[in-house]
């Protein structure tokens, strides 16, 4: 319901149901907190200058531990939604999130949010902080790390970094990371079918991508 109601009154800045039922949202727990959060950025999405201020008491405190983790990394995923394609403001402080949070959730988050914040940015340093998280080999943190990876690098066809996402794809051995790995590579080649061929041959020969099923 809360995920139907983000895209019913997605951009509008019209959050007046989560506002009149937030007795029914605080039941919410684990992902589902998460989600409805993040339900915010959907509702308000485009709307820059008041982003922060209006997800301020669901983030992060700074220099804090995280008490709330699923509504903080919700609340991240949240502020890049609203920033989504144009997020030159926040994505500073996405990768700040990103880097001194130890929590994965958070972190989850905080990937999400700067990989569609920085969707298409090409931004290097961006890519190599969504790298480091990944490497810490966290299931749920670097799923969305493997997502957000490819969104920053959306539609470039870009060799090394695909590169690099598929040579940990091997290496891993979570389904989650996997996952995240395959669809980042995706985003990478969005929309450049051509350039695409010779990864995806490789990967059918290989099978790297292909996981079982449930």
């Amino acid at each position: 319901m809360t995920l139907q109601n983000a895209f019913t009154h997605a951009g509008t800045t019209s959050d007046t149901f989560l506002r009149e039922n937030l007795d029914w949202l605080n039941l919410a727990a684990n992902w589902s907190k998460f989600s409805a959060t993040a339900g915010l950025g959907v509702i308000h999405k485009g709307y820059f200058e008041q982003g922060k201020t209006i997800l301020g008491p669901y983030l992060p405190t700074t220099g804090g531990e995280s008490t709330q983790p699923y509504q903080e990394g919700g609340a991240l995923y949240a502020l890049g939604l609203i920033n989504a394609g144009f997020g030159s403001e926040v994505i500073q402080y996405l990768r700040d999130t990103l880097k001194n949070s130890t929590n994965e959730i958070v972190q989850h988050g905080a990937a999400l949010g700067l990989g569609v914040a920085g969707m298409g940015s090409k931004s290097v340093e961006a890519f190599d902080d969504l790298k480091t998280v990944l490497f810490t080999d966290s299931a749920v943190a670097g799923e969305a790390a493997g997502y957000a990876m490819g969104l920053v690098m959306l539609g470039t066809a870009a060799g090394e970094p695909a590169r690099e996402m598929l040579q940990y794809a091997r290496e891993t051995q979570h389904e989650k990371i996997i996952r995240g790995l395959a669809m980042g590579t995706a985003f990478v080649y969005y929309a450049r079918q051509e350039e695409a061929d010779v990864t995806i041959k490789v990967l059918l020969a290989e099978k790297v991508l292909l996981l079982p099923v449930q």
